[in-house]
């Protein structure tokens, strides 16, 4: 989620919970002072009664004052007590199916030494109307004051988040072995000026260091192979020297394909480097499906020696637009894997169909771990004449050009697959 929208999000779930607060408290506040007017209605209309009783002289014309004004009932009273004001529910007549909230006041009256019960009610109902209306019409007011300040919150966001975006769209079209010259927009914000200056210090830190490391590895590369060709070369004049002896010819031996597998690290580290580099840049159509063939005839030798059963199918040819000694490497190391890893009498199946490279092959009789089979320097089993780094090209290599690489185990059968999703077939 962008971080705008994560913003508006947080923004609308506070507004929502805080409209879920304000609205009760909104409703008894003003429910509250609308009771209060109406209590102090009832209050003035009480002292303007008592006020005038001196002038009633009689039970009878106190009845006839009361009938006068529907609101008020004259009760007889056994003595005095105290003013009380309450909500009733009362019908007003018997049409009606429920009754009406009234406000009532019950107080005491004395009339030529008789004690009353004086009943003044008041109806709620327009009062409840009139609270309803109230709180719809804030409630909606609030609703719109929100959404506006919604609407002029993202505005002002986008437009202060700007550079921000800004510098992140020049930060996801960096690329490191290029190094093109970064020029970061100037902003009158002075955190973001910070943040462009601080990244810029740090990628032309990061492209030196790159610089340095990649030319320490190409180096390093180049310098070792004069002296491993040397060695391997006063060993062979080693072995042709006698008398040997048969351990001294074992040992001759054993030194001899250590040199080789130190060549095939050197080699490996060199194109691993360059991968990592991205140095490879001009891209071409390549045929993968001859590829394929090309180098599984390359390894004959090696599964005749193993009598391995070789299967190949190319029932289409499959082109991509890729640089080809990447897809040479990339098929040469897993068909190399196939071979090397596999059983004596076992088996390869290499199959190309509709856009994607299938090789199978007999070997180790347990599930690989796919967290692991990719990483650097890891072999399978205990088999140790690899360098550990061919599957880890395969991968890089994949992920250079967004090539699907699967794993699957059954029955004693590895596969990898490789999905070309662009390829064009002729």
């Amino acid at each position: 989620m962008k971080l705008l929208n994560k913003t508006v999000r947080s923004y609308l779930m506070g507004s929502f919970i805080i409209l879920l607060v304000i609205v009760p408290i909104f409703y008894f506040v003003v429910k509250t002072v609308l009771l209060h007017a109406v209590d102090k209605s009832l209050t003035l209309q009480l002292k303007d009664i008592r006020s005038n009783l001196p002038s009633v002289h009689s039970s009878s014309e106190l009845d006839t004052w009361a009938k006068l004004d529907k609101d008020i009932r004259l009760e007889k009273s056994s003595g005095y007590f105290k003013d009380t004001i309450s909500t009733r529910y009362i019908k007003r007549n018997d049409k009606d199916n429920e009754p009406d909230p009234v406000r009532q006041l019950d107080a005491s009256i004395r009339v030529e030494g008789n004690f009353y019960r004086l009943i003044i009610s008041i109806s709620l109902v327009e009062n409840e109307d009139l609270l309803t209306s109230i709180v719809l019409v804030q409630t909606l007011l609030l609703i719109l004051l929100m959404a506006g300040i919604l609407w002029i919150n993202r505005k002002i966001s986008k437009k202060l988040w700007m550079p921000f975006y800004s510098t992140l769209s020049i930060i996801c079209k960096y690329e490191l072995n290029k190094h093109e010259a970064i020029e970061f927009n100037e902003t009158n914000t002075e955190e973001f000026n910070d943040l462009n200056k601080n990244l810029e210090l740090l990628l032309n830190r990061n492209h030196t260091i790159y610089l340095s490391q990649k030319e320490f590895t190409e180096n390093a590369a180049h310098e070792m192979q004069t002296p491993l060709a040397i060695f391997q070369g006063q060993l062979e004049n080693l072995m042709q020297t006698a008398p040997l002896t048969e351990e001294q010819a074992q040992l001759i031996d054993h030194l001899g394909n250590n040199i080789q597998r130190l060549i095939r690290l050197n080699r490996s580290l060199l194109m691993m480097a360059k991968i990592e580099n991205d140095e490879f840049q001009p891209t071409e159509r390549v045929n993968v499906s001859e590829v394929a063939s090309r180098f599984t005839s390359s390894y004959l030798s090696f599964i005749r020696k193993k009598e391995i059963q070789l299967f190949e199918q190319y029932p289409q040819e499959i082109w991509i637009q890729a640089n080809r000694s990447l897809i040479e490497v990339l098929i040469s190391n897993l068909v190399s894997n196939a071979v090397r890893y596999n059983i004596s009498g076992g088996q390869i199946q290499i199959e190309t169909g509709s856009g994607f490279l299938h090789i199978k092959n007999t070997g180790n009789p347990h599930r690989l771990s796919e967290d692991k089979i990719y990483e650097r320097f890891s072999r399978q089993g205990n088999h140790q004449e690899g360098v550990g780094l061919g599957l880890a090209m395969v991968r890089r290599i994949c992920e250079m050009y967004n090539f699907p690489l699967k794993y699957h185990y059954e029955e004693g059968i590895h596969a990898f697959r490789i999905d070309f999703p662009f390829n064009s077939s002729e």
